[in-house]
């Protein structure tokens, strides 16, 4: 009495069951991830550059931007500010009155004129940045996905959830804090976790998607 030998679809449809399609499982969802927190610190070093080497500089006069530290906040700040993200004040003591609860540096030098530096050199930096970011990550890709719009899809993506998190984290944890002069309480001012939340999801889904599409070379 001999065995049958099972279906060769039903032994291996275990294996081929998969939710997700495999151009998605075989992205190097890490390595893109990395390359977005990467270019995310890229660019506060370009932002640090133009302060540090000039033309810009920073008040140091004002008391929320009296240290190095502030310093180096008020950096982030500017490039939270080139993604169109506002600057949030508050204060821990409810009878002090914030005037500009919300303000972007760069769109009052925009306004104002007189910026050493051009405010929209500051708002291409990121732009500029990420379609390079973009390009770069496909060039170096082994295998692409089939298709121009698919492999500008997965990197999109991929930068998408680095960038978000550590745009996210960074709006979180960058608060400027400065006590209130004659008063009980600190002044404080971070980038708004909302519109934060939004940019930076629209920047690399957009900017990177881009740039990879405009890299991208056919394996067939």
């Amino acid at each position: 009495m001999t065995a049958q030998a099972e279906p060769e679809g039903d032994a291996e449809s275990g294996a081929q069951d998969h939710f997700f399609a495999p151009s998605i499982r075989e992205f190097p969802w890490p390595w893109a991830i990395g390359a977005a927190a990467a270019t995310f610190v890229v660019e506060y070093l370009l932002v640090a550059a133009l302060f540090v080497l000039g033309p810009s500089s920073v008040n140091r006069s004002t008391a929320i931007i009296n240290s190095t530290a502030a310093v180096l906040l008020q950096y982030a700040h500017i490039l939270y500010n080139a993604h169109f993200v506002w600057i949030v004040k508050g204060t821990t003591n409810p009878t002090v009155q914030i005037q500009q609860p919300f303000t972007n540096d760069l769109w009052l030098a925009l306004l104002g004129g007189g910026a050493a530096t051009h405010p929209l050199v500051y708002f291409l930096l990121p732009v500029v940045s990420l379609l390079m970011a973009g390009a770069v990550f496909e060039r170096h890709r082994e295998s692409p996905a089939t298709g121009r719009f698919t492999e500008a899809a997965l990197v999109g993506s991929g930068f998408t959830v680095g960038y978000l998190a550590v745009g996210v984290l960074g709006a979180m944890t960058l608060v400027q804090r400065v006590p209130i002069d004659g008063a009980d309480g600190v002044l404080t001012q971070q980038p708004d976790l909302y519109f934060t939340a939004v940019t930076f999801v629209l920047f690399p889904m957009v900017l990177v998607s881009l740039g990879a599409a405009l890299a991208y070379r056919s394996q067939a």
